[in-house]
């Protein structure tokens, strides 16, 4: 709970810090809130400690996050995000697990070769809390209307791997 806490604290001191810097610079800094948005899902956490233990933890969890989309760039849209993690347990019984917030930057690319609200997505970031480092990610994104996406991903960490599937509201 100290960790959503603390990743909520991480998303509003950023969104604050934006809208302070807008009001107290010459030049203006603008947050246009239609390029705000929210997402949440479930995932499929492994570690992989067979070299260690003789097993690999699995458990189930979930994520919340915010993002920023900051324009298009060479026909790649980039965005920031942040967000909370919680893995579950990897082991029965235990006290193991990979929870932490997260930011990461977000590049996707539309596919309008294979379908027209079909989007590859990749994510470079870090993370801290029970997976402490980088995280890396590859996905799909399929806009189910303008303001709604479902996101299929991949993600890497430094001791952990996560199967994801978010939904995503634009404001």
């Amino acid at each position: 709970m100290k960790l959503f806490l603390s990743a909520l604290a991480m998303v509003s001191m950023c969104f604050g810090y934006c809208a302070s810097a807008q009001e107290n610079t010459s030049q203006s800094i603008k947050i246009d809130s239609k390029k705000l948005y929210l997402g949440a899902g479930v995932s499929h956490n492994r570690i992989d400690t067979s070299s260690i233990s003789g097993s690999d933890g699995k458990a189930s969890g979930f994520q919340v996050f915010a993002g920023y989309k900051y324009g298009q760039r060479s026909g790649i849209d980039l965005a920031g995000e942040a967000g909370f993690i919680q893995s579950g347990e990897f082991y029965d019984g235990s006290s193991e697990d990979a929870d932490g917030i997260w930011a990461a930057g977000v590049a996707s690319k539309d596919l309008p070769e294979i379908n027209n609200k079909l989007a590859a997505i990749a994510r470079l970031g870090f993370g801290l809390g029970g997976d402490d480092g980088i995280l890396m990610g590859l996905g799909a994104q399929y806009r189910l209307n303008p303001q709604a996406l479902m996101r299929l991903e991949y993600l890497n960490k430094d001791l952990s791997q996560s199967y994801q599937l978010n939904a995503v509201f634009q404001f």
